[in-house]
């Protein structure tokens, strides 16, 4: 059905979902799946690839779907041995992804996640009076089984600047972001740790417009090998914890945007 059978706002004219992947063969057609079935004939799907050696590039290929785009990414090798290598590697193929999208409404998304049928439905109209809108989710395993339906009990999310660089509220796997607005905080700052928590933090501290749905749309899978585990103690230190905090606050202030 796609986007034909949803109330849209007319000035929204192009989606862009940007999902970065490595080695994301297990669940990257399931997720790609959910996504297809909400966008329009006008749309696309970026898929920046950090050079995946599993079979995650020929099944997407392999569906042979003309919205979606792969681009390739080159991992910084400067950054290998540093123990957020795996964060740093990410952040910086979401980047890639958000810098190859042509729309003007951007969803940033996970390669193994998946997609409730309605989220696009009942988020893009929110677009028309927000400039970052953030759904709730569903937690999910390996084999798709139910978890916990409701995760967030309300908007993690602060108006302050310290409040959301202590908490981090933001998950990117959730987020809808005017483009226009979400090349304000690009480019990532060096050593970006979490893509998502500089965009969130850096627009809503520059006075961009947020809301948040409490309804869960979209469902995280918790497995082995995610790159953020949503449950569980965080392995960081407190001292890594607090020095990357610093950092993103001085680089909040500090930040000038190449993209014009």
């Amino acid at each position: 059905m796609g986007r034909s059978g949803t109330a849209i706002p007319h000035i929204f004219t192009m989606i862009s979902v940007c999902i970065a992947t490595y080695n994301g063969s297990k669940y990257i057609k399931e997720q790609l799946q959910s996504i297809l079935k909400q966008l329009g004939e006008e749309d696309e799907i970026i898929i920046s690839d950090d050079g995946s050696t599993d079979d995650t590039v020929n099944i997407i290929r392999g569906m042979s779907d003309n919205r979606i785009r792969v681009v390739n990414h080159t991992k910084d090798a400067s950054y290998k041995n540093l123990s957020v290598a795996s964060f740093l590697f990410a952040s910086y193929n979401f980047e890639n992804a958000i810098m190859h999208a042509r729309g003007n409404i951007i969803y940033l998304s996970d390669q193994d996640d998946v997609w409730a049928p309605d989220r696009i439905e009942k988020t893009l109209p929110l677009m028309e009076n927000n400039d970052l809108v953030m759904c709730n989710f569903s937690l999910i395993d390996e084999n798709s089984t139910m978890v916990l339906e409701k995760y967030l009990p309300k908007d993690p999310a602060g108006r302050t600047l310290f409040w959301n660089l202590w908490k981090i509220p933001f998950r990117g796997c959730c987020m809808t972001i005017k483009r226009e607005v979400l090349l304000q905080s690009m480019p990532l700052p060096p050593q970006c740790v979490c893509h998502d928590i500089w965009i969130g933090t850096y627009l809503v501290h520059k006075g961009y417009k947020y809301t948040f749905i409490n309804e869960p749309l979209h469902y995280y899978r918790s497995h082995t090998t995610n790159v953020s585990p949503v449950v569980g103690k965080s392995p960081n230190s407190l001292w890594f914890k607090l020095a990357y905090r610093l950092r993103y606050l001085i680089q909040v202030f500090t930040h000038k945007s190449l993209v014009q």
